[in-house]
């Protein structure tokens, strides 16, 4: 039998309120919409930092938030974050074939002991999600409007970092740098990370670690150059050791400086990137690999037939989590064919995993799933991959 693969991941870990069944074309939303790219309006399918909205607005977002909401409590407090929700879902794909580790930090407060205690009903190593005492946890309102795009549903995101402004780079240690696969995922809201990516990812690669980074929409970049692309790290360096970078559209073309995916792609070829995967919602999703760990494609992979059969019926919970749990079913497959010692890794198959996991999550509210029993999500989601395995049996 195969030894066990270590996974470890940095990144974006907060609690998400959400708040379900709003309009964004409503009367009550339209003083609050963004004008202007960084303005720290709200935006669909974007973020903005609370402290932003503050000053856009001239009235403090927890003031505000009665008004967006029609006073209505939250639909559900979750686990959310990009790097995290990513590595519970991993986990709980991956089972006695990988430890996932998650490095990161909370503040002493209410969100910072759910965090704590939440994490503990998931198969995820929190050894190393450390306290910042006297600081608060990171948190996101996460406002969904179900009708947007013809009924394909979008969120808008208010994000408070807290602690996560402290994360420093020298906290991850040996044992991070000595996993099989590391995992940077949502850095954009863990600042410190982010900046140092050129020299971590450099780190990592040197180390002989198989590198993934998945994003987040970067404000605090949007906001102080909104007419620049977003730098990844100290400099475009950063690209050339990535082994797998999962993104959205709009993700994609801010990184990239471009218009269009194909724009995209071209940028990340240039950069040397190993492999790229980018999101877009119901739409399909682009592939491409330059060969080196991955076999080389360039492709693209429509959404589920069976999911979007089941949600046509009304089996909607929201989209929330769904780029995240995406991801989780990418480095899943990835790790465990990496396990196999394949000697070029399937992209089509990791997105297989990653395209039904990512559309299974719109059958709940909230990004993360709380098993039951272990395994409980794997048996849930076999279905659903045998059916698009038949859907995508050309796909090569």
């Amino acid at each position: 039998m195969s030894r066990k693969m270590i996974v470890s991941g940095v990144g974006c870990c907060l609690v998400d309120r959400l708040y379900n069944h709003l309009s964004f074309d409503s009367d009550v939303f339209t003083p609050f919409l963004t004008r202007t790219k960084g303005d720290g309006g709200l935006a669909p399918g974007r973020l903005v930092f609370k402290e932003e909205f503050d000053r856009f607005a001239g009235v403090d977002f927890l003031r505000t938030l009665p008004r967006l909401t029609s006073g209505r409590q939250a639909a559900t407090m979750n686990v959310g974050g990009p790097c995290i929700v990513a590595l519970i879902h991993a986990a709980q794909l991956s089972g006695d074939a990988a430890t996932c580790r998650f490095y990161g930090c909370r503040g002493d407060d209410e969100d910072g002991r759910f965090l704590r205690s939440a994490l503990k009903k998931t198969p995820v190593d929190t050894t190393a999600f450390r306290l910042e005492k006297g600081d608060v946890t990171a948190s996101t309102i996460v406002l969904s409007d179900p009708d947007y795009d013809n009924g394909n549903g979008e969120r808008a995101f208010i994000n408070t970092i807290g602690a996560s402004w402290k994360y420093r780079p020298d906290e991850l240690d040996d044992a991070f740098f000595a996993s099989d696969a590391v995992v940077f995922g949502g850095t954009a809201l863990v600042p410190q990370i982010h900046d140092a990516l050129t020299e971590l990812l450099a780190c990592a690669k040197a180390r002989g670690c198989f590198t993934i980074v998945n994003t987040v929409f970067d404000f605090r970049n949007e906001k102080a150059h909104p007419d620049r692309k977003w730098p990844l790290g100290k400099s475009d360096d950063s690209y050339r050791h990535i082994d797998l970078l999962i993104t959205d559209h709009e993700e994609a073309l801010r990184l990239s400086g471009t218009n269009s995916t194909a724009g995209a792609l071209a940028f990340f070829k240039s950069n040397d990137v190993g492999a790229a995967v980018v999101t877009n919602g119901v739409r399909d999703v682009c592939v491409y690999s330059s060969g080196k760990r991955f076999a080389g494609i360039e492709t693209a992979l429509p959404v589920s037939d069976a999911v979007a059969g089941e949600l046509k019926k009304g089996s909607a919970g929201d989209t929330t989590g769904c780029g995240d749990n995406f991801a989780g079913g990418v480095i899943a497959s990835t790790v465990a064919q990496i396990r196999q010692g394949n000697e070029r890794l399937d992209l089509v198959e990791a997105c297989r995993w990653g395209i039904i996991s990512g559309g299974f999550t719109c059958f709940y509210t909230g990004g993360t799933w709380f098993e039951k029993y272990p395994g409980e999500k794997s048996k849930l989601l076999a279905p659903y991959y045998e059916k698009y395995v038949n859907q995508t049996v050309h796909a090569k």
